[in-house]
């Protein structure tokens, strides 16, 4: 019985480690979102500077698809990490329930 409710509190630990974790990656996913909405907020001001002329026009192109290759990439990450923290709290989630269940079997009756 001992064993069950100490794997309970390992259990219902690793959960709370888990949804504090996806809170985090939340966090750092929210600030580097705001990053790119600046980051393309820029290239857009670029794409207009340089598009006063066809010859410009081309030159900006060179320059800013490098710039909005790399903003897309970033945004696919900032996708994959939302991902991953949803299944963090999802993860965390279970396992609190299944450590809560362990305590209340290893209970002593």
């Amino acid at each position: 019985m001992r064993t069950k409710r100490i794997s309970g509190i390992i259990i219902v630990l690793i959960g709370v480690a888990l949804i504090l974790s996806s809170f985090y990656i939340r966090s750092r996913v929210r600030s580097g979102r705001q990053e790119i909405s600046e980051a393309q907020s820029t290239v857009s001001k670029g794409k207009k500077l340089f598009s006063v002329t066809p010859i410009t026009k081309e030159v900006g192109k060179g320059f800013m698809n490098s710039v909005q290759k790399k903003i897309n990439e970033a945004t696919g990450k900032a996708d994959s990490y939302a991902v991953l923290a949803t299944w963090f709290q999802i993860g965390g989630s279970v396992f609190i329930v299944l450590g809560a269940v362990l305590i209340y079997i290893g209970r002593k009756k």
